[in-house]
């Protein structure tokens, strides 16, 4: 390509126009401008990139993004999942915890020992929420000190803590209570305990060796306790006025475990109904209590 071909092309780009507004009726002059194709070229462009910068801005830094980005996820909804993946993992943490300890709770039940010494505290510490109020957190009234301090002195003369040799699947070696039976065992009528009449606030002793497996208020037996023994063997303990263990608690035969009360639907009086079960069948406990001042009234 010659020289002057190239300014001819060079002349073209650069080849200046005017653009003219002319009034209809008179055609005069009301606006006029010069321009060149490169000057054309040059300003659609930057009017191009200018749009678009508005466009992307208007998207990415407005709610319209959530509705115009495909698979766009709002931050609302990130902080969300990743909330919700902290507590799967707590949860999952918790569950982990929990079977730790339901494994060492049904090593205990079949009366077999654990590994490694102080395991099931461990276990009970880590299942157990930590912040949860005890008594220690608050100041107990003058009647829960004395209450205390009886059954202290009562634990300290507990009598026949041995385990009994006659019968262990269904003996009992120790009295719940020294108290008078007021109702008798009845299976037929769904009273599968008997009932022992005691001033209220006598304090109820624990019949042998055992985990505590329920420690809980229910509407029909008010304070319950349950203990499970060895052998299969259970102890149900209703209608208290309050609880002096709590669950997976370990007891010895003859440990406080609760005080006699008269709470629950089924409850008419101060009393407590006391239940022995065995492979999972009631049996009628007046016939296994050991020999103590206990009389059935007429």
């Amino acid at each position: 390509m010659s020289n002057a071909q190239k300014k001819s092309k060079r002349s073209w780009w650069l080849q200046p126009f005017r653009l003219t507004l002319l009034e209809e009726q008179s055609f005069s002059e009301r606006w006029q401008i010069s321009v060149t194709r490169w000057g054309t070229l040059v300003t659609l462009m930057l009017l191009v990139v200018t749009i678009s910068s508005l466009t992307y801005a208007v998207v990415a830094w407005t709610p319209l993004r959530e509705s115009v980005v495909p698979g766009y996820v709002s931050e609302a909804s990130r902080q969300q999942a990743i909330s919700l993946e902290f507590r799967a993992d707590s949860a999952l943490n918790v569950l982990e915890q929990n079977q730790r300890y339901l494994a060492v709770l049904n090593v205990l039940l079949q009366g077999e020992v654990l590994d490694e010494p102080g395991e099931l505290d461990r276990l009970l510490e880590e299942a157990v929420d930590t912040s949860a109020v005890t008594l220690q957190d608050w100041e107990l009234p003058v009647e829960d000190v004395s209450l205390r301090n009886l059954v202290e002195e009562e634990d300290r003369f507990v009598l026949q803590r041995g385990q009994s040799e006659v019968d262990p699947n269904r003996s009992i070696p120790y009295p719940p209570i020294q108290g008078t039976i007021s109702s008798s065992f009845d299976a037929a009528s769904g009273h599968y305990g008997v009932d022992f009449v005691a001033p209220e606030g006598s304090i109820i002793h624990a019949v042998d060796d055992g985990v505590v497996v329920i420690a809980s208020y229910t509407s029909d037996g008010g304070y319950v306790v349950s203990i499970q023994h060895e052998e299969n063997r259970l102890s149900v303990y209703k209608h208290n006025k309050s609880l002096l263990v709590e669950s997976g608690d370990r007891v010895i035969v003859g440990d406080p475990i609760a005080v006699l009360g008269s709470t629950g639907a089924h409850s008419t009086g101060p009393h407590s109904h006391f239940e022995w079960w065995v492979d999972g069948q009631p049996l009628d406990p007046a016939n296994w209590l050991p020999n103590s001042p206990v009389s059935i009234n007429p």
